[in-house]
């Protein structure tokens, strides 16, 4: 394996740009126009109920395609993929500005998550390939905390974009052009490493905690994306926070993220990878249930939107390390592939579980939040019984 190598070339800080860059997208490139679906909303009146499709349509194509942006990953190389999937990205996203017919919009928002699919899965490989050991849980942090800016930056774009009219949104995908202009500039393909040989054994206990980590962020996406999806309607509609200060309060969320994954490193120090996820499930649980235990205020609001980006800050990169760890660099672009579909898939999932579950809510959006509370409760049980039975194990 030669990551020491890779780790080497990859130094540089040019390089470390343009990954960290690219990662900004990674969390929110899909759903970046959220504050403004609002006003999309009303300019598509007779066919609201497809305007929904606006932001959860990216991530449903991810989850479709994502193993098979692996997979070209691995066979085409990483580079080349990241720079075709930042083009796509960069037009689809941008498309749907000059477009007058929801239908159109959403057929450039499905393809818009070929590009999305092929960013996440390239990005988080080659950091993986460029760096290892502590260096590597080091840029894992950063990359979260990159995603945590990019939240606050393309909300920020986004809510103050949506003031001006309901189609200027889409203009926030143009943010993509410098960071393609970095990759250009600075990436260049790993060398092809060796494939390291494992026994059955090893490759079966890899799986298991490849395949745990599939599940937390699968559910962890569920019970995040219930603030950045759901939040504005409440804030907007019950509260009366307009569209630009909700993108500035949406960005307190990826500023969470962003402090909490700055110390990922140390956290990895004093706890392993699935009791991170698990003390990530405990923070989610907490911050829910805010509004229905404390009150139904803004300043309430915010601490929900501060403490889940704290969870999404120590969840993303302890699930991306176990699965970089966990994988060999001959087949992880597929499973970072893989990676993409549930983490995408998750955040299209809440669009359909939260219709359910706001019903049986009474139409309350703060009972709401408790009932994803209390399933983000009993994850951190879960995942805390997996962390002691992996411990266990390995004692023994």
């Amino acid at each position: 394996m030669n990551d020491k190598n890779m780790q080497g070339k990859g130094a540089g800080a040019g390089v470390m740009a343009a990954l960290l860059t690219c990662s900004m997208l990674i969390l929110m490139g899909g759903a970046a126009v959220t504050p403004g679906l609002p006003g999309i909303e009303s300019h598509f009146a007779d066919q609201a109920e497809l305007t929904s499709f606006v932001i959860t349509l990216p991530h449903l194509a991810v989850a479709l395609v994502g193993f098979l942006m692996g997979a070209v990953s691995d066979r085409f190389g990483k580079v080349r993929t990241l720079i075709a999937s930042l083009l796509v990205f960069i037009i689809t996203g941008t498309g749907s500005y000059f477009l007058d017919d929801i239908y159109l919009i959403l057929v450039l928002r499905f393809l818009l998550g070929f590009g999305l699919a092929g960013i996440v899965c390239t990005v988080t490989s080659l950091i993986g390939s460029y760096y290892s050991g502590n260096q590597r849980v080091r840029m894992l942090g950063l990359q979260s905390a990159a995603m945590g800016v990019g939240v606050l930056i393309l909300e920020v774009l986004g809510g103050s974009l949506a003031d001006m009219s309901w189609n200027s949104p889409f203009l926030v995908y143009l943010i993509a052009v410098p960071f393609l202009v970095l990759v250009l500039l600075f990436l260049r393909e790993p060398a092809q490493e060796e494939r390291v040989a494992v026994d059955d054994g090893d490759r079966r206990s890899d799986m298991r905690l490849i395949w745990t980590s599939y599940m937390a962020i699968f559910i962890g996406m569920i019970v995040i994306f219930v603030v950045p999806t759901k939040m504005p309607s409440y804030m907007e509609n019950m509260l009366g926070v307009s569209a630009t200060m909700m993108g500035l309060y949406l960005g307190l969320h990826g500023i969470g993220n962003a402090v909490f994954s700055c110390f990922h490193r140390r956290f990895s120090e004093m706890f392993g990878s699935m009791q991170l996820v698990s003390i990530s499930f405990v923070l989610l649980a907490f911050s829910l249930a805010l509004p229905f235990a404390v009150a139904e205020t803004v300043p309430v609001c915010l601490v929900t939107l501060i403490v889940s980006g704290f969870a999404v800050g120590l969840m993303v990169p302890s699930v991306v390390n176990s699965i970089v760890e966990a994988s060999t660099p001959s087949n992880r672009g597929k499973m970072m592939g893989i990676y993409a579909m549930f983490l995408n898939l998750g955040q299209f999932a809440i669009s359909l579980v939260s219709i359910p579950v706001f019903s049986a809510a009474g139409e309350s959006y703060p009972t709401m939040f408790m009932m994803f509370a209390i399933v983000a409760a009993i994850m951190a049980a879960i995942m805390f019984g997996i962390s002691r039975m992996k411990s266990g194990t390995a004692c023994a």
